[in-house]
Formats: C-alpha cells, sequence, structure tokens
C-alpha cells in the first residue's frame, strides 16, 4: 500500500501542478492586457509588477478547486484506460483505498484556499484597488459603493442599497446646507453616469423620485417640510477631490472572513474603535458642559476613571493621537497604553447606557439637535434591537464629532437585512469554493473511472463544463441577493453537496 499510495500521489500531484500552471495563466490573460494598458501610460514598473501580483491570490480561489478536478479525472482516466485499476480490485483493493491520498491532498488544498480566500485573496484584492486608484485607472462611479453610507462627497451622504455595473437601487441621498439637512432623496432605482465633458463629476439618474425639503429658515421643524415625488431626479457630485485624494473604499471583495463576520454580525453597541478623539472625551467628561455630558460622567465606572485621571497625567497631549486606533499606531509606549486602555473602558461604559433603559429625557438632551432619524422615534414604545438603536443615535447626536456613526442605525430593517445577506453570500461563496476541492477529487475520480477516454481534450472540457456549472450557482446566489427570504446562501452549497454525492455513489458504484 505504501508504494501504491506514493505512486498515486506523485500522479496526482504532477498533474495538479501542470494543469494549475495552464488555469493561471489562463486567467491572467486579463491581468496581462491590464499591464499593458499601464504600461503604455507609462507607470513605473514596480507598480506595474504589484498590480499583476496582486491578482494571483484571486486567480487561486478559482484555479486551485479546478486544478484539483481536473487533476483527479486525468489521473483516474489514465489508470481505468491501462486497466491498472481492474488489476488493483482484482488484487482485493478497493478503489477507496486508491483515492484515498487524492482525498487528503484535495483536503490539505481545502485548507489552503479557506485561507487565501478569507485572508490573503481580500488583502491583495483592496491592495491592488488602491493602486489602481492612486494610478487613476479606477472610474469615478467605482467611488460609489453599495451597502453603506458614503460621507465624503461634500454636502452629501449618500447610501446606495444595491449596484449592478451602473444601474443601482435603494437609494438615500442627504443633501446639506448651511443650516444643516437641506433635503432628502430617496428613490428605488437609478442610473450612474459620468460626466463626457467633466471626467471628475457624476450625475445619478434617479428613478420614482421622493424628496422632503426643509424650510430654510426652521430646518427642524418637520411640520414644515415639504414632500414631492417626481419620475426622474437627476443628482450631479464633483468627485475631482476624492480622486485627488486616492480614495479607495472596501468592497465585499476587499473584505477578510473576519471583518465580514464582524461585520455582518455589526450590533449598534460601541468599539474603541468608534471613540474619536480621546483629548476631546477628556475635556467633556471632566468638564460636563451639558446635561448628557453630565450624564455620561455620573455613570462612568471606577476603571475608566482611573484610566482617564492616568491619561490627563501623560506629559504630552499631542502623542496621544486623535483617536484610540491612531494612538495605537503612532503614539509612544505609555501613551499608547493609557489611550487603548481608555477607549476600551469607555466603550464598556457607553454600552452600559445604550443596553440599559430608554435614555431619552427632554431634560437630558436639552440643547442636543437631534437628526430626523432620531426624532422619528421619540414617543415609540421600543425594546430590545429597535431600543438599542435609539439609545445609539442619542449619543452619536448629542457628541456627533467624539462618536462614530453607525451605519445599520441609519438603515431601514429591509436594507438591513440585504445588507447582511449580500455579506453571507459572500462568505458562504468563498468557503463553499475553497471545500469544493474535496468535493470536486471524489467527482474527479469517479468521472475518470466512468469516462476513460485517452483525449486530454475531453478531459478538460470535462473539466471545464463541471467548473461552469459549479460557478453559474454562485452567480444565481448573487443575483438572489434581493430576495433574502430564499435564503441565497445556500444554493452555493448546492453544486458541493450535488457533487459529493455523485462521486461517492459512482466510486461505490464502481468498486
Amino acid at each position: 500500500m505504501r508504494i501504491l499510495t506514493l505512486y498515486i500521489t506523485r500522479q496526482f500531484l504532477l498533474t495538479f501542478v501542470i494543469t494549475l500552471v495552464v488555469f493561471l495563466f489562463v486567467m491572467a490573460v486579463g491581468n496581462i492586457f491590464k499591464v499593458i494598458d499601464l504600461f503604455s501610460r507609462g507607470v513605473p514598473g514596480r507598480l506595474i509588477l504589484q498590480v499583476f501580483f496582486y491578482g494571483i491570490p484571486a486567480s487561486l480561489i478559482f484555479a486551485i478547486p479546478m486544478s484539483v478536478l481536473a487533476a483527479a479525472y486525468l489521473v483516474f482516466s489514465r489508470l481505468a484506460i491501462d486497466r491498472e485499476l481492474v488489476a488493483l480490485k482484482a488484487s482485493g483493493i478497493s478503489l477507496w483505498q486508491v483515492v484515498r491520498p487524492t482525498i487528503f491532498l484535495a483536503g490539505l488544498l481545502g485548507f489552503l484556499c479557506v485561507y487565501i480566500s478569507a485572508d490573503a485573496a481580500p488583502r491583495s484584492h483592496y491592495a491592488r484597488r488602491t493602486v489602481l486608484g492612486k494610478l487613476g485607472v479606477e472610474t469615478p462611479l467605482a467611488l460609489l459603493d453599495e451597502g453603506r453610507f458614503i460621507h465624503d462627497f461634500p454636502g452629501f451622504k449618500i447610501y446606495i442599497a444595491r449596484k449592478d455595473g451602473a444601474r443601482i437601487g435603494g437609494v438615500v441621498i442627504h443633501e446639506f446646507g448651511s443650516s444643516g439637512v437641506k433635503q432628502t432623496v430617496r428613490a428605488k432605482s437609478g442610473t450612474l453616469v459620468a460626466d463626457p465633458d467633466n471626467p471628475s463629476r457624476i450625475v445619478i439618474v434617479l428613478k420614482q423620485v421622493r424628496i422632503d425639503q426643509t424650510d430654510e429658515q426652521f430646518p427642524d421643524d418637520l411640520s414644515r417640510t415639504r414632500r414631492l415625488s417626481a419620475e426622474e431626479y437627476p443628482v450631479t457630485i464633483d468627485v475631482a477631490e476624492l480622486m485627488q485624494r486616492g480614495i479607495i473604499w472596501k468592497k465585499p471583495a476587499d473584505l477578510t472572513m473576519r471583518e465580514i463576520l464582524k461585520t455582518m454580525h455589526g450590533s449598534f453597541l460601541v468599539s474603541p474603535e468608534d471613540i474619536f478623539d480621546l483629548d476631546a472625551w477628556v475635556r467633556v467628561l471632566s468638564e460636563a458642559p451639558g446635561p448628557a455630558a453630565d450624564f455620561i460622567q455620573a455613570h462612568l465606572s471606577d476603571d475608566t476613571l482611573e484610566w482617564l485621571d492616568h491619561y490627563e497625567s501623560l506629559p504630552s497631549r499631542a502623542a496621544r493621537g486623535k483617536r484610540a486606533g491612531h494612538a495605537l499606531g503612532v503614539a509612544p509606549g505609555g501613551a499608547a497604553a493609557a489611550g487603548a486602555e481608555l477607549a476600551a473602558a469607555l466603550s464598556r461604559d457607553l454600552n452600559r447606557l445604550i443596553a440599559g433603559p430608554n435614555l431619552y429625557t427632554p431634560e437630558r438632551f436639552a440643547g442636543v439637535k437631534l437628526n430626523n432619524n432620531t426624532l422619528a422615534l421619540l414617543g415609540h414604545k421600543l425594546s430590545g434591537e429597535a431600543l438599542l438603536r435609539f439609545n445609539r443615535m442619542l449619543l452619536e447626536d448629542a457628541f456627533p464629532s467624539l462618536l462614530a456613526r453607525n451605519f445599520l442605525a441609519e438603515l431601514k430593517a429591509q436594507d438591513v437585512i440585504m445588507h447582511r445577506m449580500k455579506l453571507m453570500v459572500e462568505a458562504s461563496t468563498r468557503l463553499a469554493l475553497s471545500l469544493s476541492c474535496f468535493a470536486f477529487v471524489l467527482l474527479g475520480a469517479a468521472l475518470g473511472m466512468k469516462i476513460h477516454r485517452r483525449e486530454s481534450s475531453i478531459g478538460v472540457a470535462v473539466v471545464l463544463l463541471m467548473a461552469f456549472v459549479f460557478y453559474l450557482f454562485t452567480i444565481l446566489a448573487d443575483a438572489m441577493v434581493n430576495y433574502p427570504q430564499w435564503q441565497p446562501y445556500l444554493i452555493v452549497w448546492i453544486p458541493f453537496m450535488a457533487s459529493e454525492l455523485i462521486g461517492y455513489l459512482l466510486i461505490n458504484r464502481a468498486n
């Protein structure tokens, strides 16, 4: 058995490496055209190599499972053609013993794919987009991403629930004036168009629009808000400054698996990274300039008070950084530790308040300018997650420049469900593609025993057909994100389970 195991292992690995190189070369053709385009623009060679190599991890996610399928098919097809399988069965050796080395190798490759898809590929993908963004290759349309509020456009705050190329859906645009929110535009759908006369401008042509315009003299009086509707409404945004700064936001493909899970299960509680400007927090908590700050100060724990005193005693405030995350990476040892511990302790105190009873009283939030979303919840009997959301929104309104806004709090319930479903589909797709190595080795071995043809082209055709069917389900799952009731994240597992079952039954029958 040892000789047989080494023989099968050697044949499988050799075939796997050859097919992997072939598939990577085919997938790299698109990158090669991108490299040629960059070279023609006079981009330095170092950056061109970065763009090329950053694209390899993402290609490996697809190339490794396909190579496992091809290698299993070609190896066991040749064993069947040469009657070696018949000889092994005549010697009393089970086909499962023959297949076992390849299953073990496929398991190892599957775990490698899990690491690549969960961490290496998204980091490389984001690094590649960052380089392309700095080179000005990414179009302005790429700055408008789905599933998050975009705050960086001067005078606008934009949310897009769905984006398919230039088509968008579930759009919310807050337009700001000198006195606050000037108008809120909601649209069921729209189209993104780059201005041909000015490439740094984006025109969003909205369809089926509802517009809420505030009164310029009394912007906080909701009774004076005018509601308009239109079949079509264009909004023009200037992105020249953002393009010059090279801002690249993370898309779902750029998120590591840990970031996906954190975002997907994102709560309304405060994390240390949400604490901005520790120096300002120290002043607020020490001086308590208003009823809301006085309330927070009265509910600080002994641990927070101790770290607050320690932070205030540090000689150099400038070295502490403007926020806890910044202090962690920049400030020297003592200040970094104090900043991190103070942010962690303060976030725990704020979370106790958020998880408690309703924080709102007219006296406590007197002088605090509540936004429209918060005002809409006043007077409602809230509980559970709705109460957490409301309490978080109250604290954000009370300390707008000190506490990060939670994007989930600004979404409708249906948009939150769709946002989480999109991330669930992304996570499931990565896991299914990675673990497909295990399913593909069974399917490839079974098909090789069943369809034993000498022509390698037949094997490649079978592999491409099976891979196409497998990846077709991932496309279907992405297309059904807007229908969360159908649980689209489960669709990507259908070909995985089918491959497992078909491979097992065929091998068992042949055995």
